[in-house]
């Protein structure tokens, strides 16, 4: 399935949903059109001190990131260094964080919520895609081509 470029373009889409499941024709589509992606594997992750240290990873923060969810917050809002059309998040393996700080991964995914409504105010795409592993039984809208 291939995925149009208007599809990329509409801001309205922005925030959490389950990942599709044709990712990797999703990901070359979305990539194919601009957006940055940004694979967060948290397979091994179990805290919220090494959540946020993946996080500054993956998303390439500053050394001076401040390890919190207050900065984390202000980071997703801060991607001037990036190409300006847009943004997805693919959060995976995230099973473990889930079950043993299942409080922490809520706040993580209201932090990745709002910073979906931020940049869509902005005129940009901003999706976050969550594997099987990772709902932590939420019922999450399906991401499927339209």
């Amino acid at each position: 399935m291939k995925y149009p470029a208007a599809y990329f373009l509409d801001c309205k889409r922005s925030g959490i949903y389950a990942a599709p499941r044709l990712l990797a024709e999703f990901k070359r589509d979305a990539t194919g059109n601009g957006l940055a992606w940004f694979d967060v594997d948290l397979a091994g992750v179990a805290t919220k001190a090494a959540l946020l240290a993946h996080c500054q990873k993956v998303f390439g923060l500053p050394d001076g990131f401040g390890h919190n969810w207050d900065a984390l917050a202000d980071s997703l809002e801060d991607f001037s260094w990036l190409p300006p059309c847009g943004y997805v998040v693919l959060v995976s393996n995230a099973d473990q964080l889930v079950r043993r700080a299942p409080a922490d991964f809520a706040t993580a995914l209201e932090i990745f919520a709002a910073a979906a409504t931020y940049w869509s105010t902005k005129g940009r795409l901003f999706i976050v895609l969550l594997d099987d592993k990772s709902h932590g039984g939420r019922s999450l809208q399906a991401l499927e081509a339209q």
